[in-house]
Order: C-alpha cells, then structure tokens, then sequence
C-alpha cells in the first residue's frame, strides 16, 4: 500500500511539472513577440545558444534573455524612396524619410520625436510638398508617434512574422500633416496623415545591429493593415484644396518602401522559442 502511494505521488508530482513546463511555455509564447538581448553568462542560463532560441533544460546554458533595450536605447529610423498612394491612384514620394530623436522605451514599443521627409513631390503635377514653403520638398513634423510590435500574417515557415505599427502616441493626432504646392508659393493643397500604417521588420531570432524594413502596398491598401488577431488601423490620406475647403478628399492610402532601424547597440527581436 505504501509502495502504491508513493508510485502515485510521484506520477502526480511529474504531472506537476509537466503542466508547470506547459504553463511556462505558454506564458513565454504569449510575451512574443518581444524586443531584448540575448545577454552572455556562465552556466546559469536558460538558453544555449547566442540568439536565445534553444533551451537549457538544466538551466546551465550560456545566455540569458533580458526583455527591452539596454543602457542605449537608441534607435536611428530611415525609409528609403518611399511612396504613398490612394486608392484612386494619387501619389506622394519622397527621397528619404527620418524618424528622429528615437529610442526603444520597452520590449515592445519605441517613440519619435521629429519626422523629417525629404524631396517630396506630388506625383503627376508640378508641386511639391513641404512644412514651410520657403523649403519646398521638406515636410517635417513635431508630433509624438509610436511604434507598437506585433505578429504579422504572411509568414509561409513555423517562424512567424514580426511588424512594427507607427501611429501617432496620442492615438487621435494625425501621423503627419503638411502642404503641397507651388515651389515658394502659396500652398495649393492640405494633405494629413491619419490612423496607422505597419511595417514587416526582418531578420528576427538573432542579435543584430541593424533590422531591414519593408512596407508593402497594393492599389492604396496596406499589406498588413492589422496585427494577427488585432483590429483593422487603416492609413487614411486626407487632401485639401486651400481654394475650396469643402472639396475635401478621404481616402485610404498605401506605403510602400524599403527601410532600416539601426539601433544604438545589438538587439534581437523574438519571435519564436
């Protein structure tokens, strides 16, 4: 009888722990996708490997994983030719974009302070656009914005896909507004950016010092327009005729563009364990 019981306990004990492991399991998966840095130590670590990825059973592995940025959580933000349109075929493009004064704040969120868009021209007409009209082609913006990480659909392999969602940190501020017009002259238009726009980040399970960006658009829609899971944040384009405010257009409007988040030391971004 003795002998039974204790046969008992331990099938229980080990039924114990499998739901522990199971539970630990889940509740990392479901922190994921997560910003940190896979962090060197001496035999007490939970992983064995430099991207934080393969387990150490016994908890004797070399690395450990630590959420967030470090003591430089810088970032530098650029895109490259990008190019916004409608669904009415209406273009916007710039030579560059900047998304200055940013810096990870935590294992799932960065800020900007400053956007600057550079050479940026209305497609098919002769204006370009700008903040100030004495420097046609640059837009630049003091409002706050975020970038929030998430999952992405798309991925065709057992590693998901990962995107950061830019949108203004106040939640109901535009992204972006400006004017398009003739050069040191008086604006013709109002354009204003509203409601978000995501980004598929790449290069994700291993520390790197610079993550590509690429923004994908069809016929002015986003591709994504939303996390997995999450609701729909459409990007909204609103344009203005200065000479007839009530001739205002909304539309829903696409980014495409290639670009790079070069953070201030080596990070990873997770997405998988």
């Amino acid at each position: 009888m003795r002998r039974t019981g204790i046969v008992g306990c331990g099938v229980a004990l080990a039924c114990v722990l499998v739901a522990i492991g199971a539970i630990g399991a889940s509740s990392a998966a479901a922190a994921l996708p997560e910003l940190g840095r896979c962090v060197k130590v001496s035999g007490t670590g939970e992983f064995t490997r430099e991207n934080c990825v393969a387990v150490s059973k016994t908890h004797t592995g070399n690395y450990e994983w630590a959420p967030g940025p470090g003591a430089n959580p810088g970032v530098n933000i650029r895109l490259f030719s990008p190019t916004l349109e409608t669904v009415t075929g209406n273009k916007i493009k710039c030579t560059f974009v900047f998304l200055e004064e940013s810096q990870f704040t935590s294992d799932k969120e960065f800020k900007v302070k400053k956007v600057t868009m550079q050479s940026c021209i209305m497609v098919g007409t002769p204006f370009s656009c700008f903040s100030n009209p004495t420097e046609p082609g640059t837009i630049e913006s003091t409002t706050p914005l975020k970038g929030e990480l998430g999952f992405i659909p798309g991925s065709k392999t057992a590693v998901p896909f990962a995107g950061w969602d830019l949108k203004s940190e106040s939640g109901s501020s535009p992204i972006i507004e400006f004017f398009c017009g003739e050069p040191n002259a008086v604006p013709i238009y109002q354009v204003v950016l509203e409601g978000s726009v995501i980004g598929h980040v790449v290069k994700t399970n291993k520390m790197q010092t610079t993550f590509a960006l690429k923004y994908k658009q069809s016929a002015g829609i986003q591709i994504p327009e939303a996390f997995i899971g999450g609701e729909k944040d459409t990007l909204t384009q609103l344009t203005t005729p200065l000479s007839n405010p009530g001739a205002k257009k909304t539309e829903q409007v696409g980014l495409a563009s290639a670009g790079e988040m070069v953070p201030s030391e080596a990070l990873e971004i997770k997405v998988k364990v």
